[in-house]
């Protein structure tokens, strides 16, 4: 059994930009009931440990000398804290966890982002899906974002070999590539209802009815709205709806607000999740004008922020739905590499694992 790392272990020196990165692997990401209405397959814990692995020995590659990741209850932190022991791991960084208290709730990621923005990493790679990468893009500040797909919904994270995420992140948090050169600033959806505020990075769904329920959302037909930053046609979940009708993409300024229903001008089948190819009717396509405002449709029924049920509302607090360009900084790691190419510098020996 692995033991996880005690309070005194966890974040035992003081990180410094430039030579840190911090880590967010997700423990519950592709767990949610669409695996079970779909056919996707689990990323179990082993999974996850074992991608890490690969991501430390990309870091390693790159000279970073600390990282910070996350501490969960489901055998991550215990199983990577197991392993940096091993003469596998002699050329890995120093390893050290948030000293957090572990909820097993989203506030999880939250109090452990804070931590790493606050210790000053230059790069976090964040291991999830969009339901993720939504909660650390709400706390991260202006670090940059390097996303491993391992949820369910994944059109924001993509997918990308660990080893090479990890040469990324290590080459912009030292420095040794231009971060200005090789992250873009994502689109936001803002989502304001009553007092309330909310930011998606994929899509905002309007879902008739008022139950949250189990939060994530897999029948397009009790969707009657939807709102899409952007709409790539090979992507998995709502934003394939989009994808399929006006493709959309993530670098364009502009995004859609798709009306779903009858009276239907296209009926359409969408990949909505892993295995699972839907009719969708398609009432209207209109497009989103950067910083537009959008008065949701619907007098009543719940929000659902990048394929997860969020909130009810009625009359007196219809969603306003806006489009903004505030969103997190992505790395782009095959331009970082590309940029790495070109100037030479992973030609510099680093550390080397025998």
């Amino acid at each position: 059994m692995c033991r996880a790392p005690s309070p005194s272990e966890r974040n035992e020196g003081r990180v410094k930009r430039g030579s840190s990165v911090g880590i967010i692997a997700n423990p519950a990401s592709a767990r949610d009931i669409r695996r079970l209405v779909a056919h996707g397959a689990a990323v179990t814990t082993n999974d996850k440990i074992t991608i890490l692995r690969r991501v430390l020995a990309g870091l390693a590659s790159t000279d970073v000398t600390h990282v910070l990741s996350m501490t969960d209850l489901a055998g991550i932190s215990a199983g990577l804290w197991a392993l940096a022991d091993k003469p596998s791991a002699a050329c890995w960084p120093k390893l050290e966890f948030v000293d957090q208290v572990v909820e097993q709730t989203a506030a999880d990621t939250v109090a452990a982002t804070e931590a790493m923005v606050a210790a000053g990493v230059g790069a976090i790679v964040v291991l999830g899906g969009d339901g993720t990468n939504r909660i650390v893009a709400s706390v991260c500040d202006d670090i940059p974002l390097v996303s491993i797909s391992t949820g369910t919904n994944n059109a924001f994270a993509r997918r990308i070999e660990p080893t090479v995420a990890g040469i990324a992140a290590g080459l912009v948090a030292t420095g040794r590539v231009d971060v200005g050169a090789v992250v873009s600033r994502a689109k936001v959806l803002t989502v304001e209802s009553g007092s309330r505020s909310e930011r998606a990075l994929v899509d905002v769904a309007v879902i008739d009815g008022d139950v949250v329920g189990a939060g994530a959302v897999w029948d397009p037909a009790t969707i009657s709205q939807l709102f899409l930053c952007f709409a790539e046609p090979d992507a998995i979940g709502l934003s394939s709806i989009g994808g399929q009708v006006c493709p959309t993409d993530r670098f364009d300024p502009a995004g859609l607000v798709v009306d779903i229903g009858r009276p239907a001008v296209r009926t359409l089948r969408a990949p909505i999740a892993p295995g699972l190819v839907v009719g969708v009717d398609v009432a209207s396509v209109s497009t989103l004008a950067p910083g537009q405002a959008v008065v949701v449709r619907a007098s009543s029924g719940v929000v659902a922020l990048d394929g997860e049920r969020l909130f009810r509302f009625g009359r007196h607090d219809r969603p306003i739905v806006t489009l903004g360009s505030d969103g997190p900084l992505e790395l782009d790691v095959r331009e970082t590499l590309a940029q790495a190419a070109r100037t030479g510098v992973m030609s510099v020996p680093g550390r080397r694992c025998a």
